[in-house]
């Protein structure tokens, strides 16, 4: 006999366990996993993380990683673009409150990038070592991370400089810079920081300075600037548009 609508089964719901509907518990148990993701590969880096190390960290047998995630991969590209994101969003706030000046606005950025990798150790292996690497087997598929930042880059340099000469390949330019930034905080880590942040900082600057030197001697012209508060709503859409979508 079938039921009348009164008498018909309630829709059924997520199964709670001690109160925890069961997607929040995937979530909590997901959010477990990332950190003892970060903890693994900032400890012993990619190449020797495995899911196993993972799970034990976060105390979650391993059934439970395949149901968020379904490599060791899948789970580093997760822990790295969050970490990224992260300094993506530290540096694009330095730079929006920064003098719009070259060196001043230079400063910025690298204090901001030196401080982000300070604050958490564990960011030198998995953004600079681990993710610098993947980064480059994404060259070819134009996925580059480096190369995104190069763009913004370049187009903050013509931005200082808008009669740059076509002849400076900014952006080549700018990759150098961005390694040399790169293989410096490496070295600071390995050091346990041991060098101020303000002699390293001044290390970068003498290079980058030379890039801001190099603009200035190949102007064609002598184009007048634009207003600060129109350079500073410039900068914000360059890094805004170039390090969010390249």
């Amino acid at each position: 006999m079938l039921k009348s609508s009164s008498q018909a089964s309630p829709p059924s719901k997520s199964r709670t366990y001690s109160g925890v509907p069961a997607e929040e518990r995937t979530r909590l148990r997901r959010a477990r996993l990332i950190e003892a993701a970060t903890e693994a590969f900032g400890r012993v880096g990619y190449a020797q993380a495995t899911m196993r190390n993972i799970c034990v960290e976060a105390r979650l047998a391993e059934r439970y990683f395949y149901e968020s995630f379904d490599s060791t991969k899948t789970i580093f590209e997760t822990v790295c673009r969050i970490q990224i994101d992260q300094l993506i969003q530290r540096v694009g706030e330095a730079l929006s409150s920064a003098p719009v000046i070259d060196r001043n606005f230079v400063e910025s950025g690298l204090r901001a990038f030196l401080e982000f990798v300070r604050e958490d150790p564990r960011r030198v292996q998995i953004v600079l070592i681990d993710g610098v690497w993947m980064d480059q087997l994404r060259v070819r598929e134009g996925q580059s991370e480096l190369v995104g930042y190069g763009r913004v880059i370049r187009n903050l340099a013509q931005g200082f400089h808008p009669d740059l000469a076509r002849e400076i390949n900014v952006e080549m330019a700018a990759s150098g810079l961005i390694g040399m930034a790169i293989h410096t905080a490496i070295d600071w880590a390995r050091t346990d920081f041991q060098l101020s942040l303000e002699d390293v900082l001044k290390h970068n600057l003498y290079a980058w300075g030379g890039l801001g030197g190099w603009a200035k001697s190949a102007h064609k012209g002598s184009r007048t600037r634009a207003a600060q508060a129109e350079r500073r709503a410039w900068v914000r859409k360059a890094f805004a548009e170039s390090a969010l979508d390249g």
